[in-house]
Formats: structure tokens, sequence, C-alpha cells
């Protein structure tokens, strides 16, 4: 014996179903886009705000090693300030001692080295060209100029010193003399009163060196002086944005 089951009849969608469908679909994929957009953007911004306040980080440390590279220049400019009186003495009158320590400490130098990994990351993102931190962008340009311009400075003044140490530094000193106090265990430069015999024209030379090292001292404050400006004024500036 069939059994036999009613048929149904199939239920027809009208056309508005099927728009209202499609619109909840539509709206379902928008918001979903524009959900993701917003994690995105939010992650993107936070992403930005830690590297940029490890950029704040790292321009404190520039500052507190450019404050260290301006005690270290008032040293040397007392040094050269020191040997350019004592070296206008008679040569006889000279403290041995005294004289090559200040001939030994008068060449040096110390190169400043920024910590630039966390500004070169950012720059490289583009943190820095939005439209919106075009006061953060000039402060570090300029920082970037003024630090360009020192590590330029300091390859002249080292290339000029070792030109000038290679070809005329023992005009004035006594190498045994020198390696005595400079030679490993340190015994430190005899005493005596009187150097060996240096010209009048010889000292003049060495004068007019000492006016540059002046001069170079004096430039290489100006320029920290400016690192430390444009350092504390971008750091100002990313803290601003917190």
């Amino acid at each position: 014996m069939e059994v036999h089951h009613p048929h149904h009849p199939t239920h027809k969608k009208k056309w508005s179903e099927y728009i209202i469908e499609f619109i909840m679909l539509f709206a379902a994929v928008t918001l979903g886009f524009f959900a993701e957009n917003i994690r995105e953007h939010i992650a993107e911004k936070n992403k930005t705000k830690e590297l940029l306040e490890v950029v704040a980080k790292d321009f404190k440390k520039d500052m507190k090693s450019i404050e260290f590279h301006l005690k270290f220049n008032d040293y040397r400019r007392n040094i050269c300030d020191s040997l350019d009186s004592l070296i206008q003495l008679p040569n006889d009158k000279i403290e041995q001692q005294l004289y090559y320590h200040l001939m030994h400490e008068f060449p040096h130098m110390s190169k400043f080295t920024s910590f630039s990994k966390s500004r070169n990351e950012a720059e490289s993102k583009g943190y820095f060209t939005n439209n919106n931190d075009i006061e953060l962008a000039n402060s570090i340009h300029m920082y970037n100029y003024f630090n360009g311009e020192l590590d330029a400075f300091f390859q002249t003044e080292m290339n000029t010193l070792s030109n000038y140490i290679d070809n005329k530094y023992y005009k004035y000193v006594d190498p045994d003399i020198l390696r005595k106090g400079k030679g490993l265990p340190k015994t430190g430069f005899p005493y005596k009163m009187g150097i060996k015999k240096i010209s009048d024209d010889d000292i003049k030379e060495l004068r007019v060196q000492l006016v540059t090292k002046f001069d170079i001292i004096d430039y290489e404050k100006q320029l920290f002086d400016s690192l430390n400006f444009y350092a504390n004024k971008s750091i100002q500036l990313i803290e601003k944005q917190k």
C-alpha cells in the first residue's frame, strides 16, 4: 500500500526579501571591514606611540652624553689655556712634568655618538612626515642636521690633528721622556725644571695650533648646545602626544 505525502508548496521569496538580505549581508561585510580598519589603526597608533617613547628615551640618553662632552670640552680648553701660558715662559723656567702632561693631554678628543636607531626606524616608517607632526619633524630634522655637522667637524679636527702630530709634534717633545709617561706600567713624567730648547718660531706655531683648538672647542660647544635644545624640544613634543 503506497503512502502518499502531501506536497507543500515552496515559498517564493519576494524581491523585497532579497533586497533586505543583500543589505544585511552588505552591512555585515562593511561593518567588518570598518572594524578591521579601526583595529589596525589602533594597533598602528599604539606601535607609533611605543616607538616614539623609545625615541624620547634615546634623546634623554643623548642629552646625558652631551653633558659629558660639554664637561670634557671645558677640560680640553683648560688644558690648552694652561699650555698656552706655560709655553710663553723661557724654556729653562718651564716645569718639565707639567709641560709633558699638558702636551700629552691637549690632542685628546672624544667622538659624540647619538642613540639614533629608534629615530631612524621611526623616520623610515614616516612617523615624522605626518601633517600633524610638522613641529616634531622640523625639530628632529634640525637635530639630525647639527649631529651631522658635529660628526663632519670631528672628522676634520681628527685629520688636522693627526697630520700635526705626525709632522710637527716631536719638535716639542723628547720621545724618551714622552715614552716614560705614556708607557705601561705608567711611571709618570719625571720632574725637573726646564725642557729641551724650542725655537721662538716653533713656539709661535704651537700657539697658533692652540688658538685653532680654542676655536674648534668653542664651535663644538655651540653644536652641542643646539643638539641639547632640539633633543629637549623633541622630547617635549613627543610627551605632548601621550
